[in-house]
């Protein structure tokens, strides 16, 4: 028995072990340093320390109209490390949208992963339209959006994200998961994540439809990626379950003298609760023995999701 709980705890030992934090933009630098560049005015993208998700600092964005570059209505961050194919990653960051954002029934883009191509729309972004906030992906040939995910967007609070992606032009070896304010709402879909030939770097701010003339102000906090779950949100990762057989006493074996080991030979080892989320949301992996948080295993689901057209050129 005590092997057993021993074999358990060693298991989430080296499971912890393999996790690496690659990259933190959760502005406690309070400064805009750990990103790469500013697309848009330094001016408008301020770290703030109230209102905040985690740590002390967050991010500020506010965009008017008559905002001005890179061929768009835009005030976003940039980081200029590129994501090839076959990288397998995971990112969480929070976001929310003033009271005051704007409905339009026009994209507004908060996050994306933009090719290194010149134009058109990006493989992967997260969109506000109108009421719906969603994930949405872009073909190659820019044919037409598809809608990954969406939900109804509330303002005024904290949304958090925690998404899984591996970064490939073949769709069937692009992969996607994500979770939502303490929900999977994706669990597994195949999908084209790069363009052939190109390579993805992320945004964050606001990019939008150029006719809006509301301010837009939205705040960013807490942009971790690593290469597994337990790099960017450990609280989610479930403790390891007990053996089948713990808390169950058994009759112990009799020592030379004929006198019961006293602790009846057996460990006594109560369940351990999975931790609740905390700063981020989403939800952990089933324990599957000493495996990665992050193995595709059987998960890879073929998935087609129905096409929204909405034409546009961006960036």
């Amino acid at each position: 028995m005590r092997r057993l709980a021993a074999a358990a705890a060693l298991c989430l030992i080296a499971s912890q072990a393999r996790a690496s934090v690659l990259w933190r933009g959760d502005f406690e630098s309070n400064d805009l340093l750990q990103w790469s560049s500013v697309d848009g005015l330094t001016s408008r993208l301020t770290v703030v320390s109230s209102p905040v998700r985690q740590g002390s600092r967050a991010l500020r964005v506010e965009l008017r109209s008559g905002d001005f570059a890179s061929n768009g209505n835009r005030n976003e961050l940039v980081r200029q490390v590129p994501e090839t194919e076959g990288m397998d990653r995971y990112y969480a960051w929070s976001t929310m949208f003033d009271a005051s954002y704007p409905l339009e029934n026009k994209w507004q883009v908060f996050t994306q992963w933009h090719h290194s191509g010149c134009c058109g729309s990006p493989p992967l972004e997260f969109d506000v339209n109108g009421q719906t906030l969603s994930l949405d992906r872009n073909p190659p040939s820019n044919s037409g959006t598809v809608e990954l995910w969406s939900t109804l967007l509330v303002r005024g609070v904290w949304h958090d994200f925690v998404m899984h992606v591996i970064w490939s032009s073949n769709p069937d070896l692009g992969f996607i998961e994500l979770w939502y304010d303490g929900q999977k709402v994706i669990e597994g879909k195949a999908v084209q994540t790069l363009f052939p030939g190109q390579v993805n770097y992320l945004k964050q701010g606001l990019y939008r439809d150029s006719s809006i003339s509301a301010v837009g102000l939205v705040y960013h906090d807490g942009m971790t990626m690593g290469t597994t779950l337990a790099d960017v949100a450990p609280e989610l990762v479930p403790a390891p379950p007990p053996p089948p057989d713990a808390g169950t006493p058994d009759a112990g074996t009799p020592d030379a003298g004929g006198t019961p080991d006293p602790d009846g030979g057996a460990a006594q080892v109560s369940p351990v609760e999975p931790g609740a989320p905390v700063a981020r949301s989403g939800v952990g992996f089933p324990g599957q023995g000493c495996t990665s948080a992050g193995s595709l295993g059987g998960l890879l689901i073929a998935a087609f999701a129905l096409l929204r057209p909405r034409r546009r050129r961006r960036g």
